[in-house]
Order: structure tokens, then C-alpha cells, then sequence
């Protein structure tokens, strides 16, 4: 008996032993899998510069990157240094043989109008008609140098445009097309869209970039994508971006010249640049931070989308419906219809409820503990929210997130991931001790059958994040119906690779808005690892507690260590702003919080307000200046027509070259605005009422609009020049010593209010 009892206890402990080593085996295998799967956030290395003439270089596209940037020297259109850069890259394209051509053309996009100067090459093609277009713009902001953005995307157009030149003649024409005025509202893709060669271009690759380094990631297709999907998936040696990207884009006010394009009827792929956010306009967006991979993974894409739209025909690319598409461990393309995804739902839906059948046959599985369990683990996800505004709150109390991004990115994504997965981990035991391996395991795909109703009816290209997981039960979990831990594994596996690379990105992506999501995806991500967690045993506890220990370890590390360092910039710009006739002010506007030291010791106030009539943007008031010129301006018609006020003013700026901004009421139609007989492009966005005149000559604009007849009607004019008067000089040193410049850079604003009776 004694030995019989010996016996059963040594096997007792083997099978658990077995167990905990399965558990552990596959707790391994999704961590594994989840890891292998930022591969697609990552950039190639760099090929020499004596790669073959034929295939792209990012040390020769780097080369010619300094040659167009020698000067480092912000260009905003414009400005003297734009022309500079224009003249160099019209050099740069005959260095490799095409001869350039500058287009002129004065344009107004959604609320902003300039003078735009495009740069457009052209590589014959074996026939007309659907020619490609290769864009980038050429323009930076005032605050930055644009090596990133979108410097990266000018280096990979000129070196594409060679190794094109230099490989076998193509099918069809290629346009190189380096634009103008991007940043000032997509002006350079309105002109080009009236240029006579646009009425050729059939699809569009556009290089863009948020930042400096990371893959070159395929943001942006178009309606009816299924035919260039099928196309990336053939040309991309390492391809990145999902149609979950393109459907997060799509949400975001974060326009690009391919918008201008789709919103035209034409098709093709936008890739973009997102990690290094924290330099992305600022002084800091310059050649040293550039990461060369990104530069090749960019000039990669680009060459091969070229060579595979050249030669594939277009009945081909019009293929008609969208496609759902990711790039697991950016190595290949799984892609489907979007017309299947109600079937594929409902195939997952109902293995899911066959599956749940025949665990019940079995006797393994109780129905109400089925649902008890789902409900217990859908809002034990969704309190998640809880702790991770709790984090955010105290994190942001002790100085650690003081703006979107700083340099302890990587440890804030950490402390909110780990928090995430470490409290979804806590309900492994109890789950599985009240109700058994086999309803966990079942009710932790409810929140992916949940995110799949939900896709599938309001967001289709992020339908695969629910769907895969769901489809990877009805596989696994019907072949093995009674190993739960496999299927659950499998499940988890499929769920790492997918959402993996979102937790480790939300803070690159969105900053520190973005660190709920990493918290919310994480316990996602753990959710079919509860059975193997649970299946732990004794080591349960120290595994989850070592979660939340580093949880923990994490936020002490972004507490402690600094915000802002050499490669993350605060940001803070100064605007010297006045009234017609009476003293300006110094005001501090900063996108992080502002240094304390820095405005006690030059006069600003500790507080933010609006002072701005008209604008709502809030800043720490400094001292007073002197008195400021406003812009200039002439009645020349106030008219009554019926119920409708024509009014047409003629603005002269103080200084040639400044812009001009008109801040109108609410009560002006959009439609009827014109600069000098322009009317306000499209745009897929409310208008803000304002327009703006870009670099406005000393002659002035005419702006021309409809009002109310019987409203008063009140404007505010406003003129901005670039850059502080030299007397502040002192000022923007002691900045610069703390924090940079960003958008739009200092400026020196004078304005002026303007009303007409009705």
C-alpha cells in the first residue's frame, strides 16, 4: 500500500512536471513568436556604394542626400534655401542623366495658398499610357532640416531613378515628380494634379516619412486595392504594413501628396517612415539621426513597385475589390478578399460554438461556465483601462511623460505592457480552478470573435486581427479537440505575431497617448496564454509577480531617467506677437511642458493662457516689446447682393515674404473663398476658416469671399515673418540650450482686426 501510494504520488509529480514543461514550452514558443515578429518594424541594412548599378544603394542615396542638404539649413516653400536645394536636385537628376524640369505654378490647397516650384523627370517607357509615378516632396518646415521628412524620400527617388535608368528599359513611362509646398498643405500634389501629364499617370508610389529610422511601411493603397496588393506581394523583398495600418490611416488627420492623388482616382502605394517621432520636425530631423536602413528599405520598395507596376497589365492592377492583408515577420503576404470576410467569420464563429459542442459531449465543459467565463475575462480586458489611465496619471505626476515622446519611450512601453499582461495573467488560476482549462481556453477567444463582428462590419482591413486567431481554433482545436493547451497555444502564437508589433509600437506611433493601447493589446495578447499560465502551478505566482515586478522596475526607470536627451528634443518656440499700434509680447509655446528655470529667469509666467484673439492655442506670456507692423489692407469691395456680402480685400504684408493669414468667421462659406482668383482645393477635412498666403509678395494677394449681408462681419489679418528681431537674439540662445524649435519655428507676428458694418 505505502508503495502503491509512493508509486501514484512520484507519477503524480511527473505529470505535473510534464505539464508545467508544456506549459512553459509554449509560453516560449508565442514569446518567441511575438518577438521574431518586430522584424517588420525594422530596416534591411544598407547596401554600399558599389552595390551593382542595377539594384539600390542607401550609401550612394546617402551620398547624394548630403550633396542636396550641404547646408543643413531649413527650406519651407518659399524660402531662398528651398530655391537653393531645388537648384541641387535638378543637378542631381542630370548627374544620373535625366534632364529635369522645373514647374511654377501658384496654387491653393485646403486653407493655405503659395507659389510652388515641382521638379519633374521622366524615364521613357516602352508604351503610353498608365505611367508610374515616383514622388517625394523637397520641402521642410521652418523649424527642421527634413533630412527624414522627407529628405529620406527625395535620396530614395534620385537613387531609384538611376538604378531604373540603369537596369532593363521598362514597359511603361515612369515620372519622377519632386514636389514642392507638401508641408504647407499638399501643394505641390494639387499643382501637379494640373499639370498635362497627370492625365497619363496611372499609379503612384509615394516615399514619405514621420520620423528617421524603422521600415519603410506601406501605409496608404486605395479603394478597389486588390489588384496593387497582389502586386506588393510579389515585387516586396521585405515587405511591412498591413491593411489595419491603412484602415488606422485612414482615421488620422495625417494627409500626404498620395492623397491628393487617390482622392484624383488613382491608385498605388504610399510607405512611410514612423519611428523617431520625437526628432520629426525639429531642429533634430537632420542627416546624423537618418538612418541609412530606412533609406534602403525605402529606395527597395520604391524600385521594386516600379519594375512590377511597369510590367504588370493594368486590367491586372484594376483588379475590382479590397484586400485584407499583414506581412508576418515582413517575409511574406497573406492576403485575402475582403468579400470573404463574412464567411471567414462566420467559418470562425462556428468552430468556435462546434468546438464548445464538443468539449460539452466529452463532459468537459459547462455552458454557463462558458459565458460566465467570457463575461469575466471581456471586462476584466476592458478594465484594463483602469490602471493604465492610473499609470498615465501618476507617471505624468512624477514628470515622466512631460510631452508625446521622450526618451524613455522604450521603458514606458514596457511598464505598460508588462502591467497589461501581468493583471490579465492574475485570472489564469482562478479562471481554471472554477471552471476548468478547457472554458478558459474557449472563452479567451471571445474578445478576437468580438474585434472580428466589429471589423468585419465598420473596418474591413482589420478584420485579420480578430479573424486569425479565431481561424487558427477551428484548425487546431478540432485536430485536437481534448489538448486544449495546444490549441489555446496555437491560438496565442497567432495572436503574438499579429498584435505584437502594435504594443511594441503604440508609443512610436501615437506618443504617450498611445501607452493605454500597449496595456490594452498586451492582456490581449495573454488572454489564450491563461491556460498555459495557469497549467504553471506553484510557478504561477512568481511569473505573473515578476510581470508586474518589472511593470514596476519599468516606471521607476522612465521617473528617474531624463525626458530629453541629445536625440529627443523638448520642443518650444518663441513668438514675438503684437496688435496693430500697440506693444508686442514675447510668448513661449511649447509641445512639451515648458523648463521652469528657463521661463522664471526670461520673464515668461509659470501658466498658460489664450492671448491670441485668434487663435485658441495657449501660451506662457513674457514680457513686452516693441510695436509691431501689421499687414496692410484695401477695401476694394464690400457689396450687397440679395442676402449674400461680396467682399473683396486687397493684403499687403509688412515685409516681403511674410505670410499672411486671414482668420475669417464662421459664417464664411469655404466655397467662396479666393486668393488671387484660386479657389481652396478639396480636402477630406472640416476647413478651420482661415487661409493662408505663403511667402506673399510685397504687391500683396486679393482675397475674395461671401458673408452674410445682414451679420457684421469681423476678421483678424494676420502676418508672420520667420525667424525673432535680432535684439533676441540673447533669448533663442537660452533656448537652444534647453529645448528646440518645432513646426512652423519663432516667428514675429503682427495683426490687425478688421470689421464692416453690415
Amino acid at each position: 500500500m505505502l508503495r502503491d501510494c509512493i508509486g501514484g504520488r512520484t507519477m503524480g509529480k511527473q505529470a505535473m512536471t510534464r505539464s508545467t514543461v508544456q506549459a512553459l514550452s509554449v509560453l516560449l514558443l508565442a514569446l518567441a513568436s511575438g518577438a521574431l515578429s518586430l522584424r517588420e518594424g525594422r530596416a534591411p541594412d544598407p547596401l554600399p556604394i558599389d552595390a551593382p548599378a542595377g539594384v539600390f544603394s542607401a550609401d550612394r542615396a546617402m551620398a547624394v542626400l548630403e550633396r542636396v542638404l550641404v547646408d543643413g539649413r531649413p527650406h519651407p516653400v518659399g524660402s531662398d534655401a528651398n530655391a537653393a536645394v531645388r537648384d541641387r536636385i535638378v543637378a542631381e537628376f542630370a548627374r544620373i542623366g535625366i534632364e529635369a524640369e522645373v514647374r511654377n505654378r501658384f496654387i491653393c490647397g485646403a486653407s493655405a495658398c503659395a507659389t510652388v516650384h515641382n521638379v519633374l523627370g521622366h524615364l521613357p517607357g516602352q508604351a503610353r499610357g498608365d505611367a508610374i509615378l515616383l514622388t517625394a516632396h523637397y520641402d521642410s518646415v521652418a523649424a527642421g532640416p527634413g533630412a527624414g521628412d522627407d529628405g529620406s524620400g527625395v535620396a530614395a527617388v534620385l537613387e531609384a531613378a538611376r538604378a531604373l535608368k540603369a537596369g532593363a528599359p521598362l514597359a511603361r513611362d515612369v515620372w519622377f515628380l519632386l514636389d514642392d509646398g507638401e508641408e504647407a498643405g499638399l501643394l505641390g500634389a494639387y499643382a501637379f494634379v494640373r499639370e498635362p501629364e497627370f492625365a497619363g499617370i496611372g499609379w503612384v508610389v509615394n516615399v514619405e516619412a514621420r520620423g528617421d529610422l524603422g521600415a519603410s511601411s506601406l501605409i496608404e493603397t486605395q479603394p478597389g486595392n486588390a489588384g496593387v496588393v497582389a502586386a506588393i506581394g510579389r515585387a516586396l523583398p521585405r515587405p511591412s504594413g498591413s491593411s489595419l495600418d491603412y484602415e488606422i490611416y485612414k482615421t488620422l488627420p495625417n494627409d500626404t501628396d498620395f492623397t491628393v492623388y487617390r482622392m484624383q482616382g488613382r491608385g498605388g502605394a504610399n510607405f512611410a517612415l514612423s519611428r523617431g517621432a520625437a526628432r520629426y520636425h525639429t531642429t533634430l530631423d537632420d542627416l546624423a539621426h537618418l538612418s541609412a536602413g530606412s533609406v534602403q528599405h525605402h529606395g527597395d520598395n520604391a524600385v521594386a513597385l516600379v519594375r512590377e507596376f511597369a510590367a504588370t497589365p493594368p486590367q491586372e492592377l484594376r483588379a475590382k475589390g479590397d484586400s485584407v492583408f499583414m506581412h508576418p515577420f515582413a517575409a511574406f503576404q497573406l492576403a485575402w478578399p475582403a468579400a470573404w470576410n463574412p464567411w471567414l467569420l462566420a467559418i470562425g464563429l462556428l468552430g468556435w460554438v462546434a468546438l464548445a459542442w464538443r468539449l460539452r459531449r466529452r463532459g468537459t465543459l459547462r455552458v454557463r461556465a462558458l459565458v460566465a467565463a467570457s463575461l469575466v475575462l471581456v471586462l476584466g480586458w476592458a478594465l484594463l483601462l483602469l490602471p493604465a489611465w492610473l499609470l498615465s496619471w501618476g507617471l505624468g505626476a512624477l514628470g515622466a511623460t512631460p510631452a508625446p515622446w521622450t526618451a524613455q519611450g522604450g521603458a514606458l512601453t514596457a511598464c505598460f505592457a508588462l502591467a497589461g499582461a501581468g493583471l490579465m495573467a492574475l485570472l489564469a488560476r482562478p479562471l481554471q480552478r472554477r471552471w476548468g482549462d478547457a472554458v478558459l481556453g474557449l472563452a479567451a477567444l471571445v474578445p478576437f470573435a468580438l474585434l472580428a463582428i466589429a471589423a468585419v462590419a465598420w473596418m474591413p482591413g482589420a478584420s485579420f486581427a480578430g479573424l486569425s486567431p479565431l481561424l487558427a481554433l477551428v484548425v487546431v482545436g478540432h485536430l485536437l479537440p481534448m489538448r486544449t493547451l495546444w490549441w489555446s497555444g496555437a491560438v496565442a502564437i497567432v495572436a503574438a505575431v499579429l498584435w505584437m508589433p502594435y504594443v511594441a509600437g503604440a508609443h512610436d506611433a501615437i506618443g504617450r497617448d498611445g501607452l493605454g493601447g500597449a496595456t490594452l493589446l498586451a492582456g490581449l495578447v495573454v488572454m489564450p496564454l491563461l491556460p498555459a499560465i495557469a497549467m504553471l502551478g506553484r510557478a504561477t505566482k512568481p511569473a505573473v509577480g515578476l510581470a508586474l515586478l518589472g511593470a514596476l522596475a519599468f516606471a521607476v526607470l522612465a521617473c528617474v531617467k531624463p525626458a530629453f536627451d541629445a536625440a529627443t528634443p523638448r520642443t518650444l518656440n518663441l513668438l514675438l506677437a503684437g496688435e496693430d499700434g500697440k506693444p508686442s509680447q514675447l510668448l513661449a509655446s511649447p509641445l512639451a511642458s515648458a523648463p521652469a528655470g528657463f521661463l522664471s529667469a526670461n520673464g515668461f509666467a509659470s501658466g498658460v493662457e489664450a492671448v491670441l484673439p485668434f487663435s485658441g492655442r495657449r501660451y506662457h506670456a513674457g514680457e513686452s516689446g516693441p510695436v509691431l507692423p501689421a499687414p496692410t489692407v484695401v477695401v476694394l469691395g464690400n457689396e450687397v447682393r440679395g442676402a449674400t456680402r461680396q467682399v473683396r480685400l486687397h493684403l499687403q504684408p509688412a515685409h516681403a515674404g511674410d505670410d499672411l493669414t486671414v482668420h475669417f468667421p464662421e459664417s464664411v462659406d469655404k466655397g467662396s473663398v479666393r486668393v488671387d482668383g484660386e479657389p481652396l482645393s478639396e480636402s477630406r477635412w472640416p476647413w478651420w476658416q482661415v487661409v493662408t498666403s505663403i511667402a506673399t509678395p510685397a504687391d500683396g494677394v486679393i482675397v475674395a469671399f461671401d458673408a452674410p449681408a445682414d451679420k457684421p462681419l469681423e476678421v483678424h489679418l494676420v502676418g508672420e515673418t520667420r525667424g525673432l528681431p535680432a535684439s533676441l537674439e540673447g533669448i533663442e540662445r537660452a533656448r537652444g540650450a534647453v529645448a528646440s524649435p518645432y513646426q512652423s519655428g519663432d516667428r514675429t507676428v503682427g495683426w490687425r482686426k478688421l470689421t464692416l458694418a453690415p
